[in-house]
């Protein structure tokens, strides 16, 4: 399969619709019938694997496309640079101590030159590891502490997989001579037996990290460690019992032993994934002797810094009491040098931009609190939290307030309203039910009336009318007119702010930025000139790229964790040839310069221009633009 077959497969494996060839050619950068000849060649070699109509091409079997990109990743001898260094560490990392170099250099079908350069990469990356790539007798062997060696396996893995379908399947491809569904089944019996919850996500760290540990015992490779008591976190008792229990089993379908050191460092993983399920079910201010004075006060200051920076309310017994015991295991995690990985950083961050960035203000707290630096990977984890809780209090803020209008008749009445609630529940509130047209001069509050009759009567808000037997025609017409109440709403908000927060002084049509560091110093010197900033914004853009760089797909929205500025105003570039922002390529960049008095916008502002770059039709037109009217005009039709 061609390197190009295989880039239009990922690309469809993410799509939850059909894609035009001509979509397809706009992203991957190909033509238009490059796209047939590539899907054609596919469909010959996997017939039918991608469905073809006149509304363009999609994947419905998306776990036979697994199947097909792993089998390829794992089979095919690398073509590229990366995946020969991944090639050759998970050789000498997973599988052999010594490798032969010019029987290497023949199963890459590689010069003995090109392999010597891929050596040179090798090197220094494995400096990141504290591990060195020693030479010897014409064989290559890497020398270092065992639990190094470990956190290489498992960052080599990650890597490959994160933008691949996250699977007990995928990483069953790394370890032949184990069986992972054993694995899971046993930590999960030993979990349930001994009232311990944990997440798929932590779940699945955990079965890799136990999975690396089995795989180096039966290739013996593993060597004993003494154990490093400066960072000595108390293990107790209960998580020993559990995974003595979880360790005893295994080895009834594995030949494998457990050294202490990993024994150890497994229960420290144990210890930061786990949560009891009798402590959940308590109040929150019982946890105070479970969880320390410090994970207490540190709630209480995030919770506070929240509602006062961003109008958020982080005061829901259920999140407190969840968050609370992540941010426990956070801690002793960091404490310990423990990387957890999250396999869904980047769909996480560029599904949901403004709830990671939410993540990224409270991972600031933290480290502003306690010194640690919180990875991209941490803050992943910390926005599943935050996220079930901010996108409940936006469904309420953004339901529309309905009104059923429907005559009494037996119960027909209740039942209508009763299968709208069922289907529109997280889109809709019930603001009244009633029989006649009179009773509608009882409600002041509702933007919406769904009628079984028409009523010749003027309404300052829509009217719909459906039948009484509420079929899929009926939920069609309800779903359409919530979606223009909810778009009407913004338009009425946008409309009044785009000139207010969007300048002529402040747009540039191709300015020949050619990197991140260009546009961060230009846009936030233009934001200096014209009054909106002072000369410290700069340098608090620089604080916050730190942390986690801003870029979402192919725009960025860069801004300072606190909205300090004079007065609020965006300041954008657009960029038809993208611009390098680490690892993403950036088209268009909208600086964000928030006044504290304006804070209540920074939502509206984020979600708006997340939303009107999610459109691809839009987004290509926008790249045209190159003018602030045409620019402006082009926002208000959008929405």
């Amino acid at each position: 399969m061609q390197e190009k077959e295989l880039k239009i497969l990922n690309y469809l494996k993410d799509q939850t619709s059909c894609v035009t060839a001509s979509s397809i050619a706009d992203d991957l950068g190909f033509s238009i019938r490059s796209v047939k000849t590539y899907i054609s060649n596919i469909n010959t070699n996997y017939p039918n694997l991608i469905f073809s109509s006149r509304k363009g091409y999609f994947i419905q079997d998306k776990e036979r496309l697994a199947n097909i990109l792993n089998n390829f990743t794992n089979n095919d001898i690398p073509q590229s640079s990366k995946s020969r260094q991944a090639y050759i560490l998970k050789l000498l990392l997973l599988q052999q101590q010594t490798k032969n170099l010019d029987e290497l250099a023949d199963e890459l079908c590689i010069s003995p030159v090109t392999l010597m350069n891929e050596i040179s990469k090798i090197k220094a990356e494995l400096k990141n590891f504290d591990l060195v790539f020693k030479t010897k007798n014409n064989c290559v062997y890497i020398e270092g502490l065992e639990k190094n060696k470990k956190k290489m396996i498992s960052h080599l893995i990650y890597n490959e997989i994160k933008e691949n379908f996250i699977s007990l399947d995928l990483l069953q491809t790394y370890f032949q001579n184990l069986d992972l569904k054993v694995i899971k089944e046993v930590v999960t019996e030993r979990l349930l037996a001994n009232h311990y919850f944990i997440n798929d996500f932590s779940l699945i760290n955990f079965i890799l990290h136990l999975a690396i540990t089995m795989q180096r015992s039966l290739e013996n490779l593993t060597t004993p460690e003494v154990l490093d008591s400066l960072n000595n976190v108390h293990i107790t008792e209960t998580v020993s019992k559990l995974l003595r229990e979880i360790c005893d089993d295994l080895k009834k379908y594995f030949p494998v032993h457990f050294t202490d050191n990993e024994f150890y460092n497994l229960a420290l993983i144990l210890t930061t994934s786990i949560v009891n399920e009798n402590i959940t079910q308590l109040e929150y201010p019982q946890l105070n002797d479970i969880i320390g004075p410090k994970i207490c006060n540190l709630m209480e200051l995030i919770q506070n810094k929240m509602k006062d920076s961003l109008y958020i309310n982080l005061n829901n017994p259920d999140f407190m009491i969840r968050f609370s015991l992540h941010l426990y295991n956070m801690l002793v995690r960091l404490e310990n040098n423990i990387n957890l990985r999250n396999p869904q950083l980047l769909t996480i961050k560029n599904t949901y931009p403004y709830i990671y960035d939410v993540s990224v203000f409270i991972a600031n707290i933290i480290t502003e609190e306690t010194d640690y630096v919180i990875s991209e990977d941490e803050i992943a984890y910390i926005a599943l939290h935050i996220g079930v809780l901010i996108e409940e209090q936006k469904a309420l803020r953004n339901k529309v307030k309905v009104i059923v209008l429907c005559p009494r008749y037996y119960s027909t009445h209740l039942k209508l309203v009763k299968k709208i609630h069922a289907i529109f529940e997280n889109d809709v509130i019930l603001s009244g039910v009633i029989t006649t047209p009179d009773e509608l001069k009882n409600f002041s509050d509702y933007d919406l009336v769904i009628s079984t009759i028409h009523v010749n009567i003027c309404l300052t808000v829509p009217m719909i009318v459906i039948s009484n037997y509420f079929d899929n025609k009926d939920i069609s017409i309800i779903a359409n007119e919530i979606e223009k109440i909810k778009k009407a709403r913004l338009r009425t908000i946008l409309e009044k702010k785009l000139k207010f927060i969007f300048k002529r002084e402040l747009f540039f049509y191709n300015p020949g930025f050619s990197n991140k560091e260009d546009a961060i110093n230009y846009l936030s010197n233009a934001l200096n000139k014209f009054g909106y900033v002072d000369s410290s914004f700069q340098e608090r853009i620089y604080e916050r790229e730190r942390i986690s760089p801003s870029a979402y797909l192919n725009i960025a929205i860069p801004h300072p964790l606190e909205m300090s500025a004079f007065s609020t105003a965006i300041a954008v570039s657009i960029h038809p040839t993208p611009i390098n922002w680490n690892q993403n390529k950036v088209n268009v960049v909208f600086m964000l310069a928030i006044n504290e008095e304006d804070r209540i916008l920074f939502r509206d502002i984020f979600d708006f221009v997340t939303e009107i770059i999610s459109n691809k039709k839009y987004f290509q037109t926008l790249l045209k633009t190159k003018t602030y009217e045409d620019f402006i005009n082009l926002l208000i039709t959008s929405v």
